[in-house]
């Protein structure tokens, strides 16, 4: 894990000192910076980025559901062929920047108009293992032959195709017989979905099927009961009763060093702190000399190592540690949405914002902290120095830095139209917001597929 972090700091690779690096471009790292498209679409072309996890029986992360959904004037509406094909276009051209490092056990779930089947990059997609989820324009008409062809010709290049499941309805019947999973949505009702069920058992038993809005543990249930093998929906994000629960000791060194930086300690009294914890002070000083592999001697002291590092980065260093201590089945998936949250809400502050990056960053990242811990967010929170811009924000959802995380919960919530009101109350456009989350998406991949960097 150290080496990752080194990479998140991109400081893996650099071979000049430490203090150098970090000067140039403290919170920008070059090696790890995805390339965000500038395209933004007219008004009237206006989307929501709804970019979902989907997740296992195990809760281990296994794909990822995309969609773009058209807004206009606050409302969520069909728009005409000529806009949805551009949102199509948009949400494609910004998911190929994500080939370069997708994690190889993790699919992409698109969602896509019939009218798009023809776009010429989609065969490019299947290096993102894409399913795409195809929606007819009219469901009460079944599949144009084109159609056919063209999906057809998208499975031999390797790309797989998903049906949400209405047996009997014209679209539904053309293509189900050509198809690899079925989509069943938890906001049908469940005697629907039972009939769905049983007509799937019986017509196309060995084609699996996939839950999406689920939104309860009860309706989970209701999914695995189903025979669906994933999930995805907003109990991914649901808290449980933790009252009563204490952040574990490990976690807990960590949250009172963090508090020290916060509150602005002097050097010399933080390295006394670390120097009393031996598995933390190794860790920074294998951090340190990992990162800091162009200069001549080992660093061998930890007022040393904090010389090197800097406070800022110190701790960016010790949230990730914090973050990192979840050993739940689902604490990755967990962790890696932070940081996806966290990047995003950076990048958007750029042109916005730049004062509030930091801020941002760590709203982001402790925005899931109570989660992973399993305590209540005031007890998570309780022993960090935050400012109360941070604190406000996680604890109240007020303050200037709860917009911005409002931007960030919603995407993952799979709720354009708050999506869309918070984007406005930012003055974001909606496809900067998506834009921003396929930018953080890249980069954390590309920090975990970068190679293992020895220690020194």
């Amino acid at each position: 894990m150290l080496a990752w972090i080194a990479r998140l700091f991109g400081l893996g690779s650099d071979t000049r000192p430490l203090t150098e690096a970090a000067a140039e471009s403290p919170a920008e790292p070059e090696t790890a910076k995805a390339h965000v498209p500038e395209i933004e679409p007219a008004p009237a072309a206006e989307g929501a980025l709804l970019q979902q996890v989907l997740l296992d029986k195990q809760r281990r992360a296994t794909g990822y559901l995309f969609s773009l959904q058209a807004g206009r004037s606050g409302q969520l509406a069909d728009q005409s062929p000529r806009v949805r094909a551009l949102l199509d276009d948009l949400l494609i051209a910004r998911l190929l920047t994500l080939a370069p490092h997708w994690p190889a056990q993790c699919c992409a779930w698109i969602a896509i108009d019939d009218t798009s089947l023809a776009h010429g990059s989609l065969p490019r997609l299947a290096a993102l293992r894409t399913v795409l989820h195809v929606q007819a324009v009219d469901p009460e008409q079944a599949a144009a032959p084109e159609v056919v062809s063209r999906i057809r010709s998208l499975q031999r290049e390797g790309i797989r195709i998903g049906l949400d499941a209405a047996p009997g309805s014209p679209w539904f019947e053309s293509l189900a017989w050509l198809t690899d999973v079925f989509l069943l949505d938890f906001h049908e009702a469940p005697a629907t979905l039972q009939r769905y069920q049983a007509q799937l058992g019986a017509q196309f038993p060995l084609i699996p099927r996939v839950a999406t809005g689920v939104d309860t543990l009860d309706a989970l249930d209701a999914a695995w009961k189903l025979g669906c093998s994933e999930a995805a929906g907003a109990f991914a994000q649901l808290r449980g009763n933790w009252q009563g629960n204490r952040i574990a000791p490990g976690p807990l060194r960590v949250t009172a060093l963090l508090a020290r930086i916060g509150s602005d300690t002097e050097n010399r009294e933080i390295a006394a702190a670390l120097k009393q914890d031996m598995a933390l002070s190794y860790r920074l000083l294998r951090f340190v000399n990992t990162a800091t592999g162009g200069l001549q001697h080992a660093v061998g002291s930890i007022e040393q190592a904090l010389l090197l590092l800097g406070r800022e980065q110190l701790y960016r260093w010790l949230a990730l540690l914090v973050c990192a201590s979840a050993q739940r089945g689902e604490g990755d998936a967990m962790m890696e949405n932070a940081l996806v949250r966290a990047r995003m809400l950076e990048v958007l502050a750029d042109r916005v914002a730049p004062e509030a990056r930091d801020d941002l960053f760590v709203t982001g990242l402790f925005s899931q902290l109570d989660m992973l811990l399993q305590v209540p967010m005031e007890t998570a929170l309780e022993p960090l120095a935050l400012t109360p811009a941070v604190r406000e924000a996680l604890l109240e959802r007020s303050g200037p830095c709860a917009d911005w995380l409002a931007v960030a919960e919603a995407g993952d919530n799979g709720d354009p139209v708050a999506l869309l009101i918070a984007c406005r109350k930012l003055g974001i456009p909606a496809m900067r917001a998506a834009s921003a989350r396929i930018a953080a998406l890249a980069w954390v991949h590309s920090l975990a597929a970068a190679p293992e960097v020895p220690p020194a």
